[in-house]
């Protein structure tokens, strides 16, 4: 079951760079535009979604005794987590051109913060 959840673990570390990556992306041209559109919206909460499953998932594979190879892959994983919830409660209700580039931001920094946190968490100990 554990390798199970070490697979899932790992797939969703995959659709949180693919969909931080499109909501960064969509952010810019969503700022450049100056209006947020609901596919933009859609995209957040999918990335948002995806960050804490995968969170959740990091959660569940820690608490049955998995360790990363580095203390530091827990703290991007909280940056995946909350980067874009965090974002949105900063972000005013109409969404204007700013809050575009904070979305946006947020986005990339979902991207980053996983993409680093992968190289942090390879060959940690997972016991049998």
């Amino acid at each position: 079951m554990r390798e199970f959840i070490v697979t899932l673990h790992l797939l969703t570390f995959f659709q949180v760079v693919i969909t931080g990556s499109v909501a960064t992306v969509w952010g810019i041209i969503a700022w450049r535009r100056g209006g947020i559109t609901d596919g933009f919206r859609s995209i957040l909460y999918l990335t948002a979604g995806t960050g804490l499953m995968q969170a959740l998932l990091g959660i569940i594979l820690f608490l049955s005794g998995c360790r990363p190879a580095d203390v530091l892959h827990l703290v991007y994983g909280l940056i995946v987590a909350v980067a874009v919830p965090v974002a949105f409660t900063y972000a005013s209700e109409d969404l204007n051109k700013r809050d575009m580039a904070v979305l946006a931001i947020a986005s990339f920094a979902i991207v980053a913060a996983a993409l680093r946190g992968a190289a942090t968490g390879i060959g940690g100990y997972c016991p049998r």
